[in-house]
């Protein structure tokens, strides 16, 4: 009996050696199965670009112009300031005398 024992123990010990090896074979199949297949990387998402829309474009330069001016007031520096909707009023050429150049003084 006592024979039988040792021939149990000496079986038991050579299973568990055999799980150790087999679970270290798994793992390299694994590992190799997995160095086959490469893991695509993620795709990175990027943000658009934020843009300004013309209305607030313009809001800018209005802001600036506005600036500009209150700088040159406190300088002394300041000239006429029209409102944002001003329009230049715009003289004729030719008030009937076309064919004269625009730079020549007129004699009376």
């Amino acid at each position: 009996m006592a024979e039988m024992r040792q021939i149990v123990k000496l079986l038991e010990e050579q299973r568990r050696a055999l799980m150790d090896q087999l679970a270290a074979v798994d793992k390299a199949i694994a590992a190799l199965d997995s160095a086959d297949d490469p893991a695509e990387p993620a795709a990175r998402q990027v943000k658009a670009r934020r843009t300004q829309t013309d209305s607030h474009k313009h809001a800018i330069a209005v802001g600036k112009r506005k600036a500009r001016n209150a700088r040159d007031a406190a300088k002394g520096l300041m000239r006429e300031v029209h409102d944002d909707d001003f329009v230049p009023a715009v003289g004729r050429r030719g008030d009937g005398d076309a064919d004269a150049p625009r730079l020549v003084k007129k004699k009376p």
